[in-house]
């Protein structure tokens, strides 16, 4: 169980940080350069949702994978801090996809809308970053615990 919940953790964590990566580095980038305005609204519309879908998916593996290593392993300070950090990376990737529909209203707005769209992207790529990191702190934690035999 405890192999099982420890390679559970360790794929959604790691799809999850790659994910977000792929996203950023290679498919925003394509987007802009390759589809005209209209058709890039609509595919982002449809990528974006399902992305942060996506993340909570994982996130749910994670914790699951947290969650299954505790109970076979013994539950130490280090654990409740990784299913902690789960925790805040579920709570901001469903405060990402709540925050969807408010974006692309802001943006349908046009001119009036831009100020609210700015603050509202602003925040979501700060959210995504600080899952991104968060993700990539409790891969390294959870290695170097497997790594000193924790």
């Amino acid at each position: 169980m405890e192999t099982v919940a420890a390679i559970a953790l360790t794929i959604a964590a790691g799809v999850w940080v790659g994910a977000i990566v792929f996203q950023s580095a290679v498919v925003a980038p394509a987007v802009f350069v390759h589809l005209d305005e209209a058709s890039a609204r609509s595919f982002l519309r449809t990528l974006f949702p399902r992305f942060f879908r996506f993340g909570l998916t994982c996130g749910a593996l994670m914790l699951a994978g947290v969650v299954g290593y505790g109970a076979a392993a013994g539950w130490s300070a280090t654990l409740i801090l990784l299913a902690a950090g789960t925790g805040v990376m579920i709570a901001l990737e469903s405060i990402s996809l709540a925050m969807v529909p408010h974006i692309n209203a802001a943006r349908d707005a046009g001119e009036f809308g831009r100020a609210k769209f700015a603050r509202l992207h602003r925040t979501s790529v700060l959210l995504t970053v600080t899952i991104l990191l968060l993700g990539v702190l409790i891969l390294a934690v959870f290695a170097a615990g497997a790594a000193a035999g924790a």
